[in-house]
């Protein structure tokens, strides 16, 4: 009798176990109770902000780059001296910002970096590209000092500096020539000098040559009696590349007459390398 309850006894038991792992289970201990349900796709991906919003929040507004130009291109056949206004336009390029303007610190330079102005412009949102010019004006040296190249540097909202430009060829050398010559002289007047004083008069001519020229040789003759002499003492004056005045001065001496005959007006005839006769001027007033 006892080996048949034995069997009966651990049937029970199994099957009660079996009934226990088919119900439903007990809830873990966890604070606030349940456990809470896993997330759906759709929780999730509201909880993550659109591609389009995240790369525009990421984006910093900055200049990417600036392209330089220049007008004239170039100066070959320009001749030296002659004025001249060159404009150099910077296109500056951005990341944009959707959001807000920004401004653009920079400073630009038309002598290749040696001096420089600073200054600044606004981009507008959404802008990618903004303009600026300026502009340098003068003779064209015959050394070919200027138009110098011309660039920005951009400091803020970074760094950034740009390709230096200038206008491609040389100007030419202008024909060496004399445009015109004026005169002065001292003393100016004689007046209130004494009749008989031994006096020296000093005549200066400033010779005017046009500008750019590479420089050459003045022949000329100079007269102290109102031109009878005809200026037939032969002189000669070497001008260097590019200047545009050279001065020569002639004398008269003598003792003031009264008749007032001396001093005379006095001037130069240029013979070379044009022909220019200056004005006759001599010393105002009398003696006596």
């Amino acid at each position: 009798m006892k080996k048949c309850v034995q069997p009966i006894v651990l049937l029970l038991l199994a099957l009660a176990f079996l009934a226990g792992c088919s119900g439903s289970p007990a809830s873990s201990p966890t604070t606030g109770g349940a456990a809470s349900p896993p997330p759906t796709s759709a929780s999730s991906s509201a909880s993550t902000t659109p591609t389009s919003t995240a790369t525009g929040q990421q984006t910093s507004f900055k200049i990417t780059a600036v392209d330089m130009a220049v007008s004239p291109a170039s100066i070959a056949g320009q001749t030296c001296g002659s004025a001249l206004t060159v404009t150099y336009t910077a296109t500056f390029h951005a990341v944009p910002d959707q959001s807000a303007p920004h401004t653009v610190q920079f400073a630009y330079t038309m002598n290749n970096g040696r001096s420089e102005q600073s200054t600044s412009l606004q981009f507008l949102p959404g802008e990618t590209s903004k303009t600026f010019t300026f502009s340098w004006h003068g003779s064209l040296p015959l050394d070919h000092t200027a138009p110098g190249a011309g660039g920005v540097l951009v400091t803020s909202p970074n760094q950034l500096i740009s390709t230096l430009v200038k206008p491609a060829g040389l100007c030419s050398p202008a024909p060496f020539r004399v445009t015109s010559v004026s005169m002065s002289v001292s003393p100016s007047t004689i007046s209130g000098i004494r009749c008989g004083t031994r006096l020296t008069v000093t005549y200066t001519a400033t010779f005017h040559i046009a500008p750019g020229s590479a420089g050459g040789i003045i022949k000329f003759g100079y007269t102290v009696d109102n031109g009878r002499s005809g200026g037939d003492n032969t002189q000669m004056l070497t001008v260097g590349p590019g200047v545009t005045t050279q001065t020569y001065s002639f004398t008269w001496s003598g003792t003031l007459p009264a008749d007032h005959t001396f001093p005379e007006p006095g001037g130069v005839l240029v013979s070379s390398p044009n022909v220019v006769h200056s004005p006759l001027l001599g010393p105002g007033g009398q003696c006596s």
